[in-house]
């Protein structure tokens, strides 16, 4: 069945010999053997070409899945003992990979010794199908359905400020306040830019202003802890400050929307994870549940 399957998709006997190592006429009998089993043709077959049959159309597309269930209880049963090894490229947003995966690495590398990693830190996605990567850890709603993924924990905002700057401009008591107050925004795009909540009477827009904007979070957050303004921002990234107060939360009451946002860890849609990108993937999933 395996032989078979492989001759179809290789387009000929002389090519799935070639891949196989063996011999054109070893397949050609292989395949002999299975028409007289079935009893009925798999192939037509001429001088120049070789086509399937009605019997041979119905039995590869029931062969090709038993095939690949083959080969995947092979694989998972061979992950059983298989050690994590060899290098593993991951990409991740760069904030997300200096804030959190960054101070991590050291501990996966002495747990698995085997693995090298290749960490590509960049400001967007990166392809993982046109690409020799083997994970991406992405932040935010997924939307191409060809890749597979693993939910790691969701991402939640927080609007904070320093003590320092608290004390000197006064704390916002509603949404509406921040508008009288230096926040520093997360932007990509130029015009004017809204923090969103949820109140009690519905969701409101804050359009917010301030002499300081970026693209970056770890950016935003060191002029905050300079006492420059009002971010908002993910919990993850300020949750040693939030715990050392050098960071102060505010308007608690009121929602940020969206509430959360998901991290994904995200792999080519492959039905076997190899040992080493399953590793990594525990091991963030289990450290990223203190987010």
């Amino acid at each position: 069945m395996q032989l078979f399957v492989r001759v179809v998709e290789e387009g000929s006997f002389s090519a799935a010999a070639r891949f196989l190592g063996l011999t054109p006429s070893a397949v050609s009998r292989q395949i002999s053997y299975l028409e007289k089993e079935l009893g009925g043709r798999l192939f037509q077959r001429t001088t120049r070409k070789q086509s399937l049959t009605e019997a041979g159309e119905i039995y590869f597309q029931h062969a090709q899945r038993l095939v690949e269930d083959l080969e995947a209880a092979k694989l998972a049963v061979k992950q059983l003992t298989d050690k994590p090894a060899g290098s593993l490229r991951v990409t991740a947003e760069a904030d997300f990979a200096l804030a959190f995966i960054e101070p991590l690495l050291p501990e996966f590398l002495q747990r698995y010794p085997e693995i090298q990693v290749s960490l590509q830190m960049s400001a967007g996605f990166q392809d993982l199908i046109n690409t020799n990567l083997d994970l991406a850890i992405r932040i935010g709603h997924l939307e191409d359905s060809s890749l597979a993924a693993r939910k790691l924990a969701n991402s939640q905002s927080v609007v904070c400020a320093s003590p320092t700057y608290l004390a000197k401009h006064g704390i916002p008591a509603c949404p509406n306040d921040l508008m009288q107050h230096s926040c520093l925004s997360f932007r990509t795009n130029p015009g004017k830019n809204y923090w969103r909540f949820e109140t009690t009477k519905g969701f409101i827009e804050v359009p917010i202003t301030g002499r300081l904007n970026a693209n970056g979070l770890l950016f935003l957050r060191k002029a905050a802890l300079s006492h420059l303004g009002i971010i908002m921002i993910p919990t993850w990234m300020v949750r040693d400050e939030l715990k050392q107060q050098s960071l102060i939360s505010i308007l608690d009451s009121f929602s940020v929307t969206p509430s959360s946002t998901p991290i994904n860890a995200i792999f080519s849609n492959k039905r076997q994870l190899a040992p080493k990108v399953r590793a990594f993937v525990d091991f963030i999933a289990e450290r990223i549940q203190t987010l």
